[in-house]
């Protein structure tokens, strides 16, 4: 069932003119809300239509990142399967890379000329040199190519073949081309108030039993620059919320590139996190949005887990996200998973079709890995009191914009999934595995260029979980359990035993649709579980974790 355009302006109109009765909020100007940018062409796509310019030259850098190897990954896999977890020291031990082999494969690549760096504890080899260096490494040609707008982009052509004296420690790599890369999935443009977000969610009581964040950290790989903290400190002036000085850490290093100009992604998810968790530390990894720049700094974030907590809106088409970033990355998720660390990924932003409405159905890497919670998206209605009503899978086919969904086309479906199977994934990991508000017709109140605005999108839905996640770490940890960590066993668990519960802990979404898959009862791909009820999920974690687990 799609909204009738009626009905959606209506909403629309709602929201922006009067706001939600209950909220105590300023009074917002009906404005313009901006649809989901299309996706950008794949790359077979790009090369095609682009002007091809020849070799890449000295003067281009290319910047590649080596995935190293693990000792034993079979009993990593046990590890990671078994939901049980071990200390950074432990793993370091147990199944991180062997340092002398990585440290010969660092050597020979600086003597070929490549400014090369790895750290203890890192997964991944950093090198950077021109063009013709890492053409010749790889085996593989590199060339330039201009599009039809004046802009350039370099690529490989082929497959790259790592030699043996990297191949003894390095299992894939990332980097060879500077096209493709992360995209944030939030749209914008006043929305919903912190007071409304705690109302429609059922968030207050846990905040009323004193759960405000104190003692957890969330960490974010983001992509679009943070100047200064004015808009932030805004935001939190208005709602009465702490400044962020003392909360927030913004991460650099001139090895993860340079992050694009503010685009207001990073703000929303630092807003987002501090109106539901105002007292949690947050942490921010600024890197470039090409893949192997932002893996260097993926690897960083993980090495040094300052937090237990990621919430990343970032993705691309999985279809065309090269083998050597997915596994990459994938090596590096492993790691963050075994060591205890909850990690809730943004579905997309156009439905199911990521690749663009001329590919065929496809998921946003990496949302499609098994070892992260992908959050899809949805449109939320309010009653006439002014408190939470209903809400309907995202989708709106007038723009192609929607929630996230459908099943990978690499990954097979984990043990945890088995017993949500829709025969549409044919066996595949199913994505999203819950949802929350993203359309931006319905979507948050934010700060951006110093003005009040509205943002929507999978990456509005993904901090409102990572924040949830951490008042119910707090809560654990109160009555000495373990934390959450990978979220995804308890979560399914949940849904397949909401009836037994005490309290239903999700909003079972069950009309809509994201413009390939309808929402119905139960997991689905448009919604996945459906939305939280943060007191019920919050009471479903520790009935969890006191049983032993799934």
């Amino acid at each position: 069932m799609r909204i009738p355009l009626g009905l959606g302006l209506a909403v629309v109109l709602a929201l922006a003119a009067c706001g939600p009765s209950n909220s105590g909020s300023p009074t917002l100007a009906a404005g313009p809300f901006l649809a989901a940018p299309s996706p950008p062409p794949t790359l077979a796509t790009a090369i095609r239509d682009a002007v091809r310019l020849g070799p890449a030259g000295q003067a281009t850098t290319v910047s590649l990142s080596f995935a190293l190897k693990v000792r034993d990954p079979a009993r990593l896999a046990k590890l990671i399967a078994s939901g049980q977890t071990v200390s950074p020291e432990a793993y370091s031990a147990e199944f991180g890379p062997d340092p002398a082999v990585v440290q010969a494969a660092v050597s020979w690549l600086q003597q070929l000329g490549f400014n090369t760096s790895w750290q203890a504890g890192s997964g991944l080899i950093a090198a950077d040199g021109p063009a013709p260096l890492a053409a010749a490494l790889l085996q593989v040609d590199i060339d330039s190519f201009r599009q039809a707008d004046g802009t350039t982009f370099y690529a490989a052509l082929g497959l790259p073949h790592i030699p043996p004296v990297l191949a003894a420690a390095a299992s894939s790599v990332s980097g060879l081309d500077n096209y493709r890369g992360a995209r944030s999935l939030a749209v914008r443009r006043g929305g919903l108030t912190p007071t409304d977000v705690l109302a429609f969610y059922n968030l207050k009581p846990l905040r009323d039993a004193g759960l405000d964040g104190t003692g957890q950290t969330i960490v974010l790989p983001e992509i679009d620059d943070l100047p200064n903290l004015t808009d932030l400190n805004k935001f939190a002036a208005e709602f009465r919320l702490p400044p962020f000085d003392s909360y927030l850490t913004v991460k650099r290093d001139p090895n993860w590139g340079t992050p694009e100009k503010p685009q207001g992604e990073t703000v929303l998810d630092l807003e987002i996190l501090h109106e539901i968790a105002p007292q949690a530390k947050l942490v921010v990894y600024l890197s470039a949005s090409d893949f192997g720049h932002g893996d260097r700094a993926f690897d960083q974030m993980v090495t040094d887990r300052l937090g237990s907590i990621i919430s990343e809106s970032l993705g691309a088409c999985e279809p065309d996200t090269p083998s050597g970033h997915r596994n990459t990355y994938a090596s590096i998720e492993d790691r963050a998973v075994a060591e205890g660390m909850s990690h809730f990924v943004a579905s997309g932003d156009n439905g199911g079709y990521t690749c663009g409405e001329d590919q065929d159905p496809a998921g946003s890497f990496p949302s499609t890995l098994p070892t992260v919670t992908a959050v899809g998206g949805t449109t939320v209605f309010e009653s006439t009191t002014g408190i939470y009503f209903k809400e309907m899978a995202w989708g709106s086919p007038l723009d192609e914009s929607g929630s996230g969904g459908g099943p990978s086309q690499f990954y097979p479906a984990p043990d945890y999934q088995k017993g949500a199977i829709q025969a549409a994934g044919h066996g595949l990991r199913q994505v999203p595995d819950v949802s929350a508000d993203a359309d931006p017709a319905t979507g948050f109140h934010i700060v951006f260029g110093g003005q009040d605005g509205q943002a929507g999108g999978t990456s509005a839905a993904t901090p409102l979980w990572a924040a949830t996640v951490a008042l119910i770490n707090q809560d654990l940890k109160k009555k000495g359990l373990r934390e959450a960590g990978f979220a995804n066993p308890a979560l399914y668990w949940m849904g397949q035993n909401s009836s037994t519960l005490p309290a239903k802990p999700f909003h079972d979404v069950t009309t809509g649709n994201n413009l390939a898959y309808d929402a119905g009862t139960g997991w689905d791909f448009a919604t996945g579980w459906g939305s939280m009820d943060g007191a019920a999920l919050d009471a479903a974690w520790i009935l969890y974790i006191k049983g032993g687990g799934a």
